[in-house]
């Protein structure tokens, strides 16, 4: 099996993949696009699948200059990903952080364990993103997997779909601030 070979510009890097845990109408996607526009500064009105871009953030540091988005959920393009190693081997972009989605709802959990799997065998560290609005039992279970870190975005329901992507653009905003932080640290 062949992996990318990264290149590196300093003598130590963390490469994080993050996994948006949620079903259907949570904001994973809508996310995944603020994220896009904080970090890369391109707008989309709809955010092309398994996207890879060049990260523009002016307090970003150099060594980290790409960003992978999945968009979809997995499951909700099973049909053309067939299993998870298929998925990886023909669609997933390697990239400095990716951001990878899957639903709570099983099989999911199953889904999960493999993405995690193939991540680790390109050696990233592995992040659950949980969002409050779709934590469920399901999602609790998929929280018992082996992360090396599991993270908390505060997404109550609103009523108010102005208001439901105001609060989704702010949690991606300060999700852009936390990924700056973790990589100016190194």
């Amino acid at each position: 099996m062949e992996y990318a070979q990264r290149e590196i510009g300093g003598n130590m890097l963390s490469y994080w993949a993050y996994i948006l845990i949620g079903n259907n109408d949570t904001g994973k996607t809508s996310f995944q696009k603020h994220l896009v526009s904080n970090l890369c500064n391109v707008q989309y009105q709809r955010l092309p699948r398994n996207f890879l871009t060049d990260i523009t953030h002016p307090r970003m540091p150099r060594g980290v200059a790409t960003l992978s988005t999945m968009n979809r959920s997995y499951q909700e393009k099973i049909v053309d990903y067939g299993d998870v190693a298929s998925f990886f081997q023909s669609h997933f972009k390697e990239a400095d952080i990716c951001i990878l989605s899957s639903h709570a709802h099983t099989p999911s959990i199953d889904h999960v364990r493999d993405m995690i799997r193939e991540l680790r065998r390109r050696a990233y560290n592995v992040a659950a993103v949980f969002f409050s609005n779709g934590y469920n039992n399901e999602a609790a279970e998929i929280s018992l997997l082996d992360w090396d870190e599991r993270l908390w975005l505060d997404n109550p329901p609103i009523e108010q779909e102005a208001a439901i992507q105001s609060q989704i653009a702010r949690l991606a905003n300060e999700f852009a601030h936390l990924l700056i932080a973790r990589a100016t640290i190194l």
